[in-house]
C-alpha cells in the first residue's frame, strides 16, 4: 500500500486532543434541590481542585478515536498498484525471437515475459477474454478469445525460436482481428529488438512492456575460408554489441579436439578479426567464444572447408568442337572425348555421357545428354524433317531461363519420342525438338537435331542452355551448400541416381528426405550445429557435413529498446500495465457509518 498525500498524516494530531477532552473534569452546574443529604458523598469531589481525572473506559472515546484514524487515513489517499486494465478483452503479444533467449537475473527474458503476462491474466475478472500471439518472423496465433485458464496453459507452452521478430507483420494481423469488432487492449512483451512498421497502424490501445536490462553480448559475425599461397586460411569475425571494450578468447576445434586458441580486443560497435591456418584433410571447423555474455547461440559457428570433386563427362562425337568447348567452360566438369568406334574400349565410369549422333548397344548408368539420336535408340523417329514453323519454347520452364530462341534457326530435326516422365522444352508445330525425362532410371536431355543443322552454337543462348541442362542432369555439379544461415531456405544438392537421402541432426536424430528432387528445406525450425547429409546409392553410403549457423545483427543487439516507435507514436517503456487503485472513498463511507453508530451509542447512554 502506498499514499498519494502522506503529508496529511499531520492531521493525526487530533487524536491526542480527543483523549485530552476525556481527561478533563466536567464543570459542576448549580442546581436547587430539596435536601443535601444524598450529596454528602460527592463532597470529596468538590474539595479536590485538580482539573484532571483518570481516563476510564468509554465506548464513545474508542469510536471517536477510530473515526479520527479513518479520516486521517482517507486524507493520505492510500492506493494499491494492480495489474488491472479496463476492458473485457486483451491481445497479448509475446516476442519469440532469438534475443528473448538472453539470460537475465532470475532466468531468461522469455521466462520474465511469461511471468509478467501471467500476473496480468490472473488479475482479471472472470469472463475476460484473451488472445495470445507469438511474435516471430511470422505471427502465430496460439489462443484466440479464450478464458484465463486456457490462455495460461498456452502461455506456458510458448517457446523462443531461431528467428527475427517482426512486429510489422504481427500488427497487420492484430488490425485484421480488431476490424472484426473486437475491442481489446494490445500489450507487447518484448525487449524491443523487432522489425517495426514504418507507417501508422490501426491499433490504438497499444502498450509496450519492456523485458530485460542486459546489453553485453559478443557474436561470431562471420566464419569463412579461402585458399592462400600456403594453403587454406579460415577467418573469424567477432562483433561486440556491448558498451565496453572486451578481450575475447576464441577456440578453434575440429572433431572435438582443440586446434588453436587466439585472443583479440574488440571495441564496442566494431569487429575484430582472427585468422587460422586450416590443416589438410579437415572435415569441419568449429569456432567458440569462451567469454560469458547475455546470448549464447551466436557464440559458436561451424565451417566446412572443402571443395566438391569434379564430375567426369565423356563426350562421344566425330568432332563437334562447339560442343566440346562449351562443356569445358564449366570448371566443375572433367571432360573426356572419344570417337564412336572408340567407345567400346571405354572402361571407366562417368557421371555424364554426351552422345553426338551416337547410341550404344547398352545404355550406360550415367546421366545422358543426347544430340541427333539414331532410330535404334528408340528416342526419335527414323527420318529428319525440315523445320519450317516457328520455334516454340516451353513457357515458365526454369531450364530455359535466360535462353532466347528469337534468333535461333534449325534446318532439320527428328521428331522426338518423350521418355518416361518426359517434358517437351522446344517444339516446332507438332514436332518435339528438345525434351527431358528419364531413360532407364537415369536423367536424359535429348536434342532431335544435329548441331551442324542449326546456328544454335553461334548464339549466346547455347552456353547458357548447356549450363542449365548440365545443372539439371548433375545436381552435384553445383557447389554443395556447406554453410547455411538459419531461417533461409537451402537446397540440398545430391548426386544423380541416389535412392535415399537422409539428414542427421547434431544430436544424431535421423530425418528421412524423400524424392522428388531437388530437396529444399527451410532451416527456421532447426537449431545451430553441424548436420550430416547421407546419400545412399545402390547400398553405398556417402556422408558430407553441413554447417548450420545462427547470425543476426538484429537479434545479437540484445540491449532492450527504451522508446519503441510505432508509426509516429513514441511508446515509452514506463507505459505499462500497472494501474493505481485508490480506495479512500470506501474509507469515507466507513467513517459515515461509524458516525451513525456513535450517535446511536450517545442516545442510548442518555
Amino acid at each position: 500500500m502506498q499514499f498519494l498525500a502522506p503529508f496529511s498524516l499531520v492531521f493525526s494530531l487530533i487524536i491526542p486532543v480527543i483523549i485530552v477532552f476525556y481527561l478533563l473534569k466536567q464543570k459542576k452546574q448549580q442546581q436547587t434541590v430539596s435536601s443535601t443529604m444524598l450529596w454528602q458523598k460527592a463532597l470529596a469531589d468538590t474539595i479536590s481542585q485538580t482539573p484532571w481525572q483518570k481516563l476510564r473506559r468509554n465506548l464513545l472515546l474508542f469510536i471517536q478515536l477510530l473515526l479520527a484514524l479513518l479520516l486521517v487515513w482517507a486524507l493520505t489517499r492510500p492506493f494499491f498498484v494492480r495489474e488491472q486494465q479496463a476492458g473485457a478483452s486483451f491481445i497479448l503479444l509475446v516476442d519469440t525471437s532469438t534475443s528473448m533467449m538472453s539470460k537475465e537475473e532470475g532466468g531468461t527474458r522469455m521466462e520474465l515475459a511469461k511471468a509478467e503476462a501471467e500476473k496480468l491474466i490472473k488479475a482479471q475478472s472472470n469472463g475476460t477474454k484473451f488472445t495470445l500471439i507469438g511474435v516471430g518472423s511470422v505471427p502465430e496465433i496460439l489462443a484466440n478469445q479464450v478464458d484465463r485458464q486456457e490462455v495460461l496453459n498456452k502461455l506456458q507452452g510458448i517457446q523462443t525460436g531461431y528467428q527475427e521478430g517482426n512486429l510489422d507483420n504481427t500488427l497487420s494481423l492484430v488490425s485484421a482481428l480488431l476490424e472484426k469488432g473486437t475491442m481489446a487492449s494490445v500489450i507487447f512483451y518484448s525487449d524491443g529488438g523487432v522489425i517495426l512498421p514504418e507507417g501508422p497502424v490501426g491499433v490504438k490501445e497499444f502498450q509496450y512492456k519492456r523485458i530485460g536490462t542486459r546489453e553485453d553480448n559478443l557474436a561470431i559475425g562471420a566464419f569463412s575460408w579461402r585458399d592462400g599461397p600456403e594453403g587454406a586460411v579460415a577467418m573469424t569475425r567477432i562483433d561486440n554489441y556491448g558498451a565496453e571494450e572486451q578481450e575475447v578468447t576464441v577456440n578453434l576445434l575440429s572433431e572435438g579436439k582443440t586446434l588453436d586458441v587466439q585472443a583479440v580486443k574488440v571495441e564496442p560497435g566494431k569487429p575484430g578479426y582472427l585468422f587460422w591456418p586450416v590443416p589438410k584433410q579437415t572435415s569441419y571447423l568449429e569456432a567458440r567464444i569462451e567469454e560469458k555474455d547475455a546470448l549464447d547461440v551466436d557464440n559458436i559457428a561451424w565451417l566446412v572447408p572443402h571443395k566438391n570433386d569434379l564430375s567426369k563427362v565423356l563426350l562421344v562425337t566425330e568432332g563437334d568442337s562447339f560442343l566440346e568447348q562449351v562443356l569445358k567452360l564449366n570448371p566443375l566438369l572433367e571432360v573426356h572425348k572419344v570417337k564412336a568406334e572408340g567407345y567400346s574400349g571405354v572402361k571407366d565410369k562417368y557421371d555424364l555421357y554426351v552422345f553426338d549422333g551416337f547410341w550404344p548397344e547398352k545404355p550406360p548408368e550415367g546421366q545422358l545428354l543426347v544430340f541427333n539420336p539414331p532410330a535404334s535408340s528408340g528416342l526419335s523417329g527414323e527420318k529428319e524433317g525440315s523445320v519450317t514453323e516457328k520455334l516454340q519454347p516451353a513457357l515458365e520452364q526454369p531450364l530455359l531461363d535466360h535462353v532466347s530462341w528469337a534468333d535461333v534457326h534449325v534446318a532439320k530435326s527428328k521428331d522426338l519420342k518423350l521418355p518416361t516422365d518426359g517434358q517437351a522444352l522446344l517444339k516446332s508445330g507438332e514436332r518435339t525438338m528438345l525434351a527431358i525425362g528419364k531413360v532407364d532410371r537415369v536423367r536424359a536431355a535429348i536434342f532431335g537435331f544435329d548441331l551442324h543443322q542449326s546456328d544454335l552454337p553461334l548464339r549466346a543462348a547455347f552456353p547458357i542452355l548447356i549450363q542449365n541442362l548440365t545443372n539439371w542432369l548433375l545436381p552435384g555439379v553445383n557447389p554443395t551448400e556447406t554453410l547455411v544461415k538459419i531461417g533461409t531456405p537451402w537446397e540440398l544438392s545430391v548426386r544423380p541416381q541416389v535412392d535415399e537421402v537422409n539428414l542427421y541432426q547434431p544430436d544424431g536424430q535421423k530425418i528421412p528426405l524423400a524424392p522428388p528432387f531437388p530437396i529444399i528445406k527451410a532451416t527456421d525450425k532447426f537449431s545451430p550445429g553441424l548436420y550430416k547429409l547421407e546419400q545412399v546409392s545402390k547400398g553405398e553410403k556417402e556422408l558430407s557435413p553441413i554447417a548450420v549457423n545462427y547470425s543476426s545483427p538484429q537479434e545479437s543487439q540484445v540491449k532492450p529498446v527504451v522508446h519503441l516507435l510505432l508509426g509516429k507514436k513514441d511508446l515509452n517503456v514506463e507505459v505499462g500495465t500497472n494501474v493505481v487503485w485508490e480506495f479512500w472513498p470506501w474509507v469515507v463511507l466507513m467513517v459515515l457509518l461509524l458516525l451513525a453508530v456513535e450517535w446511536w451509542v450517545y442516545l442510548c447512554g442518555h
